[in-house]
């Protein structure tokens, strides 16, 4: 299946992934199509059938560090999609404990009849397509998916947005209550900013840290706003980690751990940063209804412990 033929993928159906020498056929020089890198970390997959989750007709893009500044953009060929359940590990990049979605290009796909279930590759086949692919830039610097969209993507229209949105309605993508906020929710948002009253008297320059040493399967409470703003600079950040608007929501709701970070790749750099006493929360990610038209690649909100508190069973 190649990416002209994008159009007859449909969300809920089930997909094959090429094998290993049939991905190879679909790339360039650096390992990408269109721009898009196919990564390491998605070799076992190859062979192997899933559902389609939804199309990724957009996408938000880190345009800045911790704080998530972004811009929304879409793929060159409007052929990208998201597959159920597949998540970067970071093997290959570091342990970068980021767990992107992955996107997949409808030319790494074909359709296939049947539930879900594991086919057989070609081991010799594995390592020639890992030859194939890179993992960093330079020295200091990783390749990713991430860290490639600038690349693999191009600008849109507010207009376009809307029609992005209506698309991902139509296709099974999004819901009739995840569209209407998508679209309305950074509207309101933007009014009440606009209303609140500056809070010029908040001035703290080394923001406080808590270490609690969680660990994947622990239960945990979300702080109040009020506990959270407290741990806060001016900017809204943490020793550099901004605390976003979409988070707010999690506010005094009961989460597991899914995973500790130490280390992610910042997306507008590619730079790998290290960090401590932070962990991700299971069924935790940001929808980012603050941005006009939304985005779909539901990213793990990062959150530093002392916004937590143990829950102790």
């Amino acid at each position: 299946m190649t990416g002209d033929t994008a159009k007859f993928i449909r969300v809920g159906e089930i997909v094959e992934v090429l094998a290993p020498s049939e991905i190879i056929e679909t790339l360039d020089g650096d390992g990408t199509l269109d721009g898009l890198p196919f990564m390491p970390e998605m070799i076992e997959y190859c062979g192997k059938k899933f559902r389609v989750l939804s199309k990724a007709s957009k996408t938000c893009v880190g345009i800045m560090g911790l704080d998530l500044t972004l811009q929304m953009a879409e793929f060159k060929n409007d052929d990208v999609f998201f597959l159920e359940g597949l998540r970067c590990t970071g093997i290959a990049h570091g342990g970068c404990g980021r767990s992107c979605r992955l996107f997949w290009k409808a030319a790494w796909l074909r359709k296939a009849a049947g539930q879900a279930e594991a086919g057989p590759t070609c081991q010799a086949d594995s390592e020639k397509l890992r030859g194939r692919l890179k993992t960093r830039r330079d020295e200091k610097t990783y390749f990713c998916q991430s860290t490639r969209l600038r690349e693999s993507t191009g600008t849109i229209s507010r207009s376009k947005k809307i029609v992005k949105t209506c698309e991902d309605l139509l296709s099974g993508s999004c819901t009739g209550t995840d569209a209407i906020m998508a679209t309305t929710s950074p509207v309101v948002r933007k009014l009440l900013e606009k209303l609140k009253p500056a809070n010029p008297g908040k001035t703290i320059l080394s923001t406080p840290e808590e270490t609690l040493s969680l660990q994947p399967g622990e239960i945990v409470d979300v702080k109040p706003i009020r506990e959270i703003e407290a741990t806060l600079d001016a900017n809204g950040k943490n020793r550099g980690l901004a605390f976003i608007p979409d988070m707010k929501r999690y506010c005094g709701k009961r989460f597991r751990v899914r995973s500790r970070i130490e280390r992610i790749i910042l997306e507008h750099s590619g730079e790998m940063v290290e960090v401590r006493d932070t962990v991700l929360l299971e069924k935790n990610t940001c929808t980012y209804d603050h941005t006009f038209g939304g985005c779909p690649r539901n990213e793990f909100n990062y959150w530093r412990e002392i916004w937590l508190r143990r829950v102790h069973q």
